[in-house]
């Protein structure tokens, strides 16, 4: 029913009431008036149907609200699958990523470990009388030398950069959470289970260890 229908309806109405209190209030008045009677009977009918659509649209109404509800609760159900799911996605992104530059990193440690040597061996090396004779040779072991110290300088910085820092062993008690023992020696002044030396340098990243420390220890004097 549109509006100019149930403006009439309510139209009428009033109009029935008017002349219901002039046939109650006086009977004279009513019958000298020349509009016709208000047909109450299709009046409430009338009313009744509109009740009717009222009860209908107020149904309607609520079940496309309920509709509205629970497409709101799906949608915020979906929402919220969709950002567990990118966590768990970015979890794993971020694992991935984390082992992958661990073992990048191991092997820059194990580069390393052959700079290190290769250094050593260059440290301990003592030309003869013959050898230091020859300038020509003597200056290019020297920067052969100093070539790999700056190499291996520069290593360390990188790995720095990386927040990755070597494991303090020697002279300290035995870890064995970051070292594992390799070797055991008798040293009257150092203490028992002291660390003497190191047979490889452990490392860790932040507090996430990367490679154990290979320790030589003291022991007691009586073992073997």
């Amino acid at each position: 029913m549109d509006a100019e229908a149930k403006e009439r309806l309510m139209e009428e109405f009033r109009a029935c009431l008017d002349d219901w209190d002039q046939v109650n209030g006086d009977p004279s008045e009513s019958d000298d008036t020349d509009e016709p009677l208000v047909d109450l009977a299709l009046l409430f009918s009338e009313l009744s149907v509109l009740r009717n659509e009222v009860r209908v649209e107020a149904r309607q109404f609520k079940t496309a609200l309920d509709d509205m509800r629970s497409l709101t609760e799906l949608l915020g159900e979906q929402n919220r699958r969709l950002t567990r799911d990118l966590e768990r996605a970015r979890e794993k992104e971020g694992l991935s990523l984390r082992q992958t530059e661990r073992l990048l990193l191991l092997d820059m440690l194990d580069i390393r470990d052959r700079i290190a040597s290769a250094l050593s061996v260059f440290n301990a090396y003592r030309p003869g009388f013959l050898s230091r004779l020859a300038s020509t040779e003597t200056r290019l072991a020297q920067g052969l030398g100093e070539g790999i110290d700056l190499t291996l300088r520069r290593l360390d910085d990188v790995l720095a950069q990386r927040r990755v820092r070597a494991i303090e062993a020697v002279g300290g008690r035995l870890d064995p959470n970051t070292m594992r023992v390799v070797g055991v020696e008798y040293r009257a002044q150092s203490n028992l289970g002291e660390v003497l030396s190191e047979a490889r340098r452990g490392f860790v990243r932040d507090d996430e260890l990367l490679r154990l420390a290979e320790v030589i220890v003291n022991k007691r004097e009586s073992e073997s």
